[in-house]
């Protein structure tokens, strides 16, 4: 099919207001090109997540197109010579099939990937075909950034690097992993994910998440995996933790937090938490040194956009980086075990709200985001034909 112009929201220069974000619609935005190993997808739906508005804010690039998550129906298909079988293989995506998954939007490298589209093309292999029984707004908040994010946090050897994942369930003893920020729509991708297994054996993932929310989110840690909460503002908090770890297992300690709150704070809390002699401290957001107590402490931050393959240039700092095979690997890994989770009907999207409005209700609700009233829901709006 042959599709040269269309609706996209693209980063532009300077806001209305104080409080606006550098968005606009614009409805003569080039159709992107597909390229070997990759699909052209008609929009249904797009979710939305914090890094849509945090890139257009802090490291504007107009003319880029924005948005990660989404779900729609392939339209076209390429595939470079000897390449098709393999493909069609591994990724199990043919013409017509409702997919989901998540591209790098607000990427001056690659400025016509947003999400935010009536059409979009992304990678074949990190797509996820959606059930008949899940809605546009579900597939479209499972996405692409919630499962990449959690899965570079637990399983890439440079974070946690823990070796049970729902496919191959631990046999030993099971280990406590704290989430910080536990009710997150990260974080409860990642109580899912420590919790889930896809074999018939007696034991799970070998994992037991303990989620630190704020009182009123903590039912929703535990609805996705969680075994106990404990609240963030509690001035135990710390010790909550290590005597939650005592009860439910025969460790003393934590090795094992991920913070998806990433401020001063929550830092101090996980640093506090974690083991004297040492432990895997993993991220969201750039961490400041001035948090570090102990260097015995393994930290990393992880980038989501690492998983698609890509690479991000946003100057100097933590949040530039070069293409990475291993991580976009594991990307692809990861899209088979969350594909297989799906199917099997294991797997929960976070809870989702409607922003009606179609692609002129985005910057409504990414606003609603910025200001910090979404709290428990995922975002997300359904795009018309």
């Amino acid at each position: 099919m042959e599709l040269k112009r269309q609706t996209a929201l693209v980063q532009i220069n300077g806001c209305k207001t104080s409080e606006s974000l550098p968005l606009c619609l614009s409805h003569d935005e080039p159709t992107p090109i597909l390229s070997p190993g990759h699909a052209l997808i008609r929009t249904l739906a797009v979710a939305l997540n914090p890094f849509d508005y945090k890139m257009a804010k802090y490291f504007p690039s107009p003319g880029t197109r924005v948005g990660c998550d989404f779900c729609g129906i392939v339209v076209g298909l390429a595939f470079g010579e000897d390449e098709e079988p393999k493909i069609a293989e591994s990724a199990r995506i043919t013409m017509n099939d409702r997919v989901c998954g998540s591209v790098v939007g607000n990427n001056s490298q690659r400025p016509l990937e947003g999400a935010f589209a009536q059409y979009i093309v992304a990678d074949i292999h990190l797509l996820i075909r959606v059930p008949k029984r899940w809605s546009n707004m579900e597939a479209a908040a499972l996405g692409g950034i919630g499962w990449k994010t959690a899965s570079l946090a637990l399983w890439d050897c440079a974070s946690l690097g823990l070796q049970g994942r729902p496919s191959e369930p631990l046999q030993e003893t099971q280990l406590p992993v704290v989430i910080y920020g536990g009710a997150t729509a990260s974080g409860t991708m990642m109580c899912q994910l420590l919790r889930l297994q896809l074999t018939n054996t007696a034991y799970r993932s070998g994992y037991l998440p303990i989620a630190v929310t704020s009182e009123r989110s903590a039912p929703l840690a535990m609805e996705y995996g969680a075994i106990a909460t404990v609240s963030y503002t509690s001035e135990s908090c710390v010790q909550d933790i290590l005597r939650i770890v005592r009860q439910f297992t025969k460790a003393s300690s934590v090795r094992y937090v991920i913070d998806c709150i990433t401020d001063a704070q929550s830092a101090a809390n996980c640093m506090k938490i974690l083991s004297r002699a040492g432990g895997r401290y993993v991220c969201l957001e750039a961490f400041d040194e001035s948090w570090r107590t102990r260097r015995s402490i393994s930290i990393e931050m992880v980038m989501c956009p690492e998983a698609n393959g890509v690479s991000l240039n946003l100057g100097p700092g933590p949040y530039t980086r070069k293409y990475d095979e291993r991580k976009y690997e594991l990307g692809v890994a990861s899209a088979k075990q969350i594909q297989d989770l799906v199917d099997s009907d294991l797997l929960k999207t976070h809870p989702v709200q409607e922003i009606r409005g179609g692609l002129g209700g985005i910057i409504k609700g990414l606003e609603m985001l910025c200001r910090g009233e979404v709290h428990g829901k995922k975002l997300v709006i359904q795009i018309p034909s």
